[in-house]
């Protein structure tokens, strides 16, 4: 298998509109998703991730490969195994996002959401400040534990109260017993789009 560093290289992206593509890759990386800064990609037949950074955000490798590593000891978090210039290498979570629990109608159990609160609460104790918490970086993995992933912004100074807003619709509206617990990706989708605009309070 290729080093890390090869593999990242081995990435070329173009940009079309407002957001870039993936153009070039290594027939050994498997495309998990893309994100604001960044595309995942699974390195086959490994349990790793290389997360590897668009040109204007390579240097956001080493502040995020800085936030894994003050939290190696919290277990809700994957391992750093390795970073570059513009990509970090952390653990393959096995798993469905809470979107994808959403969208699948799969129960979000209550120990779920004590178990993010907790492991957040060790982040703060850290002096990271847990930020932009949502549903595509919450994993429960087939054993029932939650993982977190992306923690990118938990050095920004100014409060986020993504996760505080999450919990407080899950106990106000999830956890009733007439309330839909499967929802079109279409429809969570739309709520978020309105809560980011402020166009919604919970």
């Amino acid at each position: 298998m290729k080093g890390y560093k090869d593999l990242a290289h081995s990435v070329r992206y173009e940009k079309r509109g407002e957001n870039f593509v993936v153009a070039v890759k290594d027939q050994t990386l498997i495309h998990l998703g893309t994100g604001r800064s960044a595309c995942a990609f699974r390195i086959l037949e490994s349990d790793k991730v290389i997360k590897i950074y668009y040109p204007q955000f390579s240097h956001l490798a080493k502040e995020e490969a800085e936030i894994y590593k003050k939290l190696e000891s919290i277990p809700s978090f994957p391992l750093l195994y390795e970073a570059g210039d513009n990509y970090i290498v952390i653990d393959y979570i096995e798993g469905q996002t809470l979107f994808q629990c959403l969208t699948r109608g799969d129960v979000i159990d209550q120990h779920v959401i004590m178990e993010i609160d907790q492991a957040l609460l060790e982040v703060s104790r850290r002096h990271l400040n847990p930020s932009d918490i949502h549903l595509h970086n919450l994993i429960l993995t087939p054993q029932g534990k939650i993982m977190i992933i992306d923690p990118a912004r938990f050095n920004q100074q100014n409060d986020c109260n993504q996760w505080n807003d999450l919990k407080a619709a899950y106990h106000k509206y999830y956890t009733k017993r007439l309330f839909p617990k499967r929802m079109p990706a279409v429809l969570l989708d739309s709520i978020r789009l309105l809560y980011k605009r402020k166009l919604i309070k919970i």
